[in-house]
């Protein structure tokens, strides 16, 4: 968060205090705006935040989508009729009625497609990080392989091949291979 002077009169997101023009405050972004001292510090309250913000915009995208999608299908469904007769179908020649028909039906297939993407939209924004959130799942994988791993073992690193473990540390491990020694992070280490 960053400290700024407010432009626009608002409140605070946490205790809802009026924010007049000209005062200081704490900002970000995806968190909103807050008075000095309000602003969420614990990891926990900063991902709440963010997620309220979050949800309510994949809200958004779900509800896009599922207009899109009712509209696209309630456009099949009215067109059934003359896409399900193959004499309309097949008949040589160019007829309007039926270029319209198959204009309405390439539109309803590309508003379905649009909902996929709205969909899928909101299902990611369902899921915030928060900073931090990648090296603690990177530390359980470190602790997962760090309980099971003992010196002399034949490991696979990732990047450097096959190697035997020689000393294990804190996060890393000391990997030997064709007589040369490697220090690898142990979230890469896969025993073999």
């Amino acid at each position: 968060m960053r400290k700024i002077t407010v432009k626009y009169a608002g409140e605070c997101h946490k205790c809802h205090a009026t924010l007049e023009v000209g005062t200081e405050a704490m900002y970000e972004k995806t968190t909103g705006i807050f008075c000095i001292g309000c602003e969420p510090k614990d990891v926990e309250e900063i991902r709440q935040y963010r997620q309220a913000r979050a949800d309510r915009k994949a809200d958004k995208y779900e509800q896009w989508a599922k207009k899109r999608r009712d509209k696209a299908h309630a456009v099949i469904e009215h067109n059934k009729p003359f896409t399900t007769d193959i004499a309309f179908c097949t008949q040589p020649g160019y007829l309007p009625f039926r270029e319209r028909i198959l204009k309405q039906e390439r539109k309803a297939y590309q508003n379905i497609e649009i909902a996929k993407e709205f969909e899928d939209k909101a299902s990611s924004l369902r899921h915030v990080r928060v900073k931090g959130d990648a090296e603690r799942e990177r530390q359980l994988q470190r602790d997962a392989i760090k309980a099971v791993l003992k010196p002399g073992m034949e490991v696979d690193t990732g990047l450097y091949g096959l190697g035997t473990v020689k000393r294990i540390n804190k996060k890393t491990a000391t990997v030997t291979k064709d007589g040369s020694k490697l220090v690898v992070d142990l979230s890469f280490i896969k025993i073999v």
